[in-house]
């Protein structure tokens, strides 16, 4: 199914606001964590807020969106995107070129989906990456609104 959505209703995140006057933070729509005796496995749904673009400065500089979900901290000083870690919500795979065997160019991992339904989590958007560990939707009640990550951990 194709729903394209109008990017100026799209989420925008300014980091500006969010220093100076504390608000405008991304919403953690929901976050459910269930244990399942049956297998062990802890099972993590987080619900958040569909981001395109964040503003970073008060010159209007814009830039891309992503969520890191793992166990581990992450800080974005001190780690790479492109090494995430081993429960992390992408693979390192993601970011090699293909064509020429090193990182994808910097600017393409911020791309975002303007019909996120049928495009999130496939590699030409690695705002919202590929599957693996856990999977990415968008929900069916606010398709261009909320994302759902899902992850099963033993």
């Amino acid at each position: 199914e194709s729903v394209s959505c109008d990017e100026s209703a799209i989420a925008t995140f300014s980091w500006d606001e969010l220093m100076t006057s504390g608000a405008a933070k991304p919403e953690v729509v929901s976050l459910d964590m269930t244990v399942s005796e049956s297998d062990l496995s802890l099972n993590i749904e987080v619900k958040l807020t569909y981001e395109g673009r964040s503003s970073a400065d008060i010159y209007g500089a814009v830039y891309g969106t992503t969520y890191v979900l793992d166990f581990e901290d992450f800080d974005a000083h001190e780690h790479s995107i492109a090494l995430p870690g081993t429960c992390q919500n992408r693979h390192a795979d993601d970011f090699v070129d293909d064509s020429t065997g090193g990182l994808i160019a910097f600017d393409s991992l911020w791309e975002y989906p303007l019909d996120p339904v049928s495009d999130i989590g496939t590699a030409s958007y690695l705002a919202y990456p590929p599957p693996g560990l856990w999977s990415v939707a968008m929900a069916t009640d606010n398709e261009c609104g909320v994302v759902v990550y899902s992850g099963k951990f033993t």
